[in-house]
């Protein structure tokens, strides 16, 4: 060759473009798919679980159902218990005290009057439930 200067054809030397791209390419790869992973939260709740009385009874679940009849007449768990003119239910009150030491004043209770029972008579109740320490009332239907 004649001439002026040499040019090497085989000498491209060492591109760094394309491996500048590569990298951003891979980085948005790798950001869009953290981006989409779901997080998961901890929810600032408690499960219902057994009381510690309950745990330490071997008893599995107890339902106390305080019945009301016209006359006024009260039954726990469909057994007779005191009289129909007695206002402070002395027995329905140390039937359910013995039941919340045995399983916690969480125990439920349902109240199931009849239909035409006075109102005075499920205060009586309520009122027996409320000096045993029991929170845990709900009524029921006959």
């Amino acid at each position: 060759m004649a001439g002026g200067g040499e040019k090497s054809d085989g000498d491209v030397g060492f591109q760094i473009a394309p491996m500048i791209d590569l990298i951003l390419v891979l980085m948005v790869f790798f950001m869009t798919t953290v981006a989409l992973k779901q997080v998961e939260n901890e929810l600032g709740i408690t499960l219902p679980g057994q009381s510690a009385a309950m745990a330490n009874t071997q008893v599995a679940k107890v339902d106390l159902r305080i019945g009301i009849d016209l006359d006024g007449s009260i039954s726990l768990n469909d057994a007779p218990i005191g009289a129909p003119n007695d206002k402070d239910l002395l027995q329905l009150r140390s039937r359910l005290k013995e039941q919340v030491d045995l399983f916690g004043d969480k125990i439920p209770v349902t109240i199931v009057p009849q239909s035409e029972v006075p109102h005075r008579r499920i205060v009586d109740v309520l009122n027996a439930c409320s000096a045993t320490k029991i929170k845990n009332i709900s009524f029921g239907g006959t």
